[in-house]
């Protein structure tokens, strides 16, 4: 163009750089430092080019600018925006004479941007998504993604800039006309830094519209596995099957343990967990245990053998074969804020030599069931897991809460780490506050709801592949607790319930030695009566329910653990 035209294009650029604009670029310091030597009297001359300008100040400083921050030089030695670069800026948009007339960049008084404005911001809207995210890396793309599933209050400004307000995060990206999303002004630094220009990227697209899932998606997931492992864990389990339990050897479990470590070495972490789940099964079907489940083991058969043969189809997508083939170490993501309600808490212990106790909590904004589990593997000789010992122990996050009133209060996590699964980690950096626990009658408990008839209909069904993993959890109102009895050929406690409609449920509680105490004093009816109506909340397994606690209004009972 020629230097007329560069002129008139930098003099629109200088009445859009305002004090926000040049702030978030430099500092409030620098800024102010250059309007005072402007007020001394500094004197810049302009020397006007095609595509630049010669900007001469009186203390022999020279800088070269264009119409964007993004290309600038000075004589002086700063490697960052200077002061003399904002002087020339600003002394030039002084001397420009004031007009009524609506100018480039300026609202109309009701908060709207002129078309022109508009389109210096329109590459945040690109089509092609996987050029704005060319500049971050896979775990930054990862984490957003998670982060993305939980809801945020946007405030959106345009003027000089584009700046997109996090408001439960409290935090602004502002966007230049620059299209490179990673250029974005931010007041945090480093990863988080990262991590909030890309949210505020995409979170502004889906304020537009627009649907960015699989394209992150298909940058995230990378799927690399053993194929010889497939088609090794295929042919087991078919021959598996052409035999038939009754005759299967009991050298059977050490081909599934072979196999199970190649799994591991042949980046299968699902397909090695599920060739154990059915070793499981099979040791109890050996020792003719009370507990095996001809149910169980043919649903575990059928959801691995089908993995499998999923596995081995080229045209399945690698979100989906990422699904199949699982994760050795789950990643933990930090989210903001996350509102909690205690569910309570169960100990359990493994065939394979660990002990824990897992705290179920109720997601108040997503309606979402979350967890945390402390566990120890006591297969080493000297090593041990009090139960009651871990109960009554402090609490990772508050020294002051035991994780027996964890698990029935209601909290506020800030900057807890989650991961895809819906753990919490007991990682430093989170804070916890607890609130006033509201009435179990007041909570909207959404899905996890659950009332007689439909937990008899969920009970009904075949292994799913692609849908969530995690246990079958429901809570349930009943209104008693009708009768029990000690079922000596499961070796289980069968509580007889029922809700308001005259409805019958059996929950059922496994005997062990650890739950002895438990078991004796829910046949006498021990505190039962005093819950009456009450919510359940219970595991669903093989279509039966096995409860986890009881609660009534504020009040909860972890079965194992409270009786």
């Amino acid at each position: 163009m020629s230097a007329a035209a560069f002129e008139t294009s930098f003099g629109q650029f200088a009445k859009l750089c305002t004090e926000d604009y040049l702030v978030r670029h430099s500092n409030k310091g620098l800024y102010n430092r250059a309007l005072k030597d402007i007020g001394k009297g500094i004197d810049v001359k302009y020397a006007w080019g095609q595509s630049s300008v010669s900007c001469e100040l009186n203390d022999g400083t020279v800088c070269t600018l264009e119409n964007t921050l993004a290309h600038w030089k000075c004589t002086c030695p700063a490697d960052s925006l200077c002061k003399h670069v904002l002087i020339a800026i600003l002394f030039y948009a002084q001397q420009q004479p004031s007009s009524s007339v609506q100018e480039e960049g300026e609202g109309d008084g009701n908060g709207n941007q002129p078309d022109s404005n508009a389109e210096r911001f329109n590459w945040l809207l690109a089509a092609d998504l996987s050029l704005l995210i060319k500049p971050f890396n896979v775990s930054i793309v990862e984490e957003v993604l998670f982060r993305l599933r939980y809801p945020e209050e946007l405030e959106v400004a345009e003027n000089a800039l584009l700046t997109v307000c996090l408001k439960l995060q409290g935090a602004e990206v502002s966007f230049t006309e620059e299209a490179n999303p990673a250029k974005a002004l931010c007041k945090i630094k480093e990863r988080a830094g990262e991590l909030l220009k890309l949210e505020a990227l995409l979170r502004y697209r889906a304020l537009k519209g627009l649907d960015d899932q699989e394209a992150l998606r298909s940058k995230v997931h990378k799927v690399a596995f053993s194929p010889d492992t497939v088609r090794e864990c295929k042919e087991l389990l078919t021959a598996m099957l052409r035999t038939g339990l009754a005759r299967l050897p009991q050298s059977y479990t050490a081909q599934l343990e072979t196999l199970a470590v190649a799994a591991r070495s042949g980046q299968l972490p699902d397909v090695e967990r599920g060739l154990r789940g059915i070793q499981g099964e099979l040791e109890l079907f050996f020792n003719r245990h009370v507990r095996f489940s001809m149910q169980v083991l043919l649903d575990r058969v059928t959801k691995l053998y089908l993995a499998l043969e999923l596995l081995e189809r080229e045209t399945l997508p690698a979100a989906q074969k990422e699904q199949l083939i699982g994760a050795f170490r789950s990643k933990y993501y930090a989210l903001p804020k996350l509102r909690l309600y205690g569910l309570g808490a169960e100990p359990w212990e493994t065939r394979s030599g660990y002990r824990g106790i897992t705290y179920y909590m109720y997601g108040l904004d997503d309606q979402q069931v979350y967890t945390y589990s402390d566990a120890r593997a006591v297969y080493y000789e000297g090593n041990a897991f009090s139960f009651a010992k871990h109960y009554a122990s402090y609490s990772p996050w508050l020294a002051s809460l035991t994780m027996r009133q964890f698990a029935g209060e209601e909290l506020v996590f800030e900057h807890i780490k989650v991961n895809e699964e819906l753990r919490l980690s007991s990682g430093e950096g989170a804070s916890l506050t607890l609130v006033a626990r509201q009435s179990i009658n007041e909570i909207n408990a959404g899905q996890l709801a659950s009332d007689l008839p439909a937990l008899r209909q969920a009970g009904v069904g075949q292994p799913a592949l692609f849908s969530d993993v995690k246990e079958r959890l429901a809570l349930i109102k009943l209104a008693r607790i009708t009768g029990n009895r000690f079922d000596k050929s499961s070796q289980s406690l069968v509580l007889e319930v029922e809700d308001e409609a005259g409805g019958q449920l059996e929950l059922i509680l496994p005997y062990q030695a650890d739950w002895e105490k438990t078991v004796k004093r829910l046949e006498a009816g021990y505190g039962a009566a005093s819950l009456e109506p009450f919510y359940a909340f219970v595991r669903i397994e093989g279509g039966q329910a096995y409860p986890i606690s009881f609660l009534h209004n504020t009040k909860l009972i972890s079965l194992k653990l409270d009786m």
